[in-house]
């Protein structure tokens, strides 16, 4: 009989964590005939190709789910985080996404999103030091 054993690993190696992703993605496909997730990233470089900022982004089943948005300090401000979410919309539209959606802290970039369309479809409260989450939505109308 096999033994199985659990482990935790504190910052666990990529292809370890995809691995559960494939599997997920598996089942969906088993399960709904949904096609595998697609992964986008779209990146502010230097003149040395250095990243100071950029968006990573998904098609979550006709979702467009936006991970993560990130920009030195010295280029917020500036219309580097509207043209990454811009962009990460373009290709949302192209991948037949009919809606997006982010989250953010209160303390990080709620205004940002609010200008840029997305509403807060809900809140969560209990995080340290008083913090807020918020989950927004934009409806894409994919062309």
């Amino acid at each position: 009989m096999t033994q199985y054993v659990l482990k935790q690993e504190i910052n666990p190696q990529h292809d370890d964590v995809q691995k559960l992703g494939s599997g997920i993605m598996e089942y969906a496909s088993q399960q709904r005939g949904h096609k595998p997730i697609e992964f986008f990233a779209v990146f502010v470089r230097d003149a040395n190709n250095e990243i100071r900022g950029g968006c990573s982004f998904c098609n979550l089943y006709g979702c467009l789910y936006v991970d993560q948005l990130w920009l030195e300090e010295s280029l917020r401000g500036k219309g580097y985080g509207t043209q990454l979410m811009q962009e990460a919309e373009k290709v949302g539209k192209e991948q037949g996404c009919t809606f997006a959606t982010v989250n953010t802290m209160d303390w990080e970039a709620l205004d940002f999103y609010k200008k840029l369309g997305y509403e807060v479809e809900f809140e969560r409260r209990g995080f340290l030091k008083d913090s807020v989450f918020y989950f927004l939505r934009k409806e894409l109308y994919a062309s």
